[in-house]
């Protein structure tokens, strides 16, 4: 069986013996980062790689996109969205959000 929101095949119950999904290790799983209201342009989700550039170019000013914590984002942004580096783009998408108070978790 195949499972379309992380495009990884099921198990056979033979092969895991009633664990649930088979997520190899490496399998990196983008969980949604929620920005609350006080940010610019107000709450919203992050869903994708995708959706964390779009916030930076929209809601966060320059002076504030040079600031280190969000330098660390820009800096692999790139390679995050082709496949690498994306648990150290997502922690530091959380700490840049944590580090301006606009994180809502």
């Amino acid at each position: 069986m195949f499972v379309p929101q992380i495009g990884i095949p099921l198990a056979s119950d033979e092969q895991n013996q009633g664990c649930g999904l088979y997520l190899p290790m490496g399998v990196f799983i983008f969980e949604p980062i929620s920005v609350n209201a006080s940010a610019p342009g107000g709450a919203r989700v992050l869903r994708t790689f995708a959706d964390v550039g779009a916030f930076m170019l929209n809601a966060v000013d320059l002076p504030r996109r040079l600031s280190p914590h969000w330098n660390a984002v820009r800096q692999d942004l790139v390679q995050a969205r082709s496949g690498a580096r994306r648990a150290e783009v997502h922690q530091a998408t959380r700490d840049a959000l944590a580090a301006e108070g606009w994180l809502a978790d």
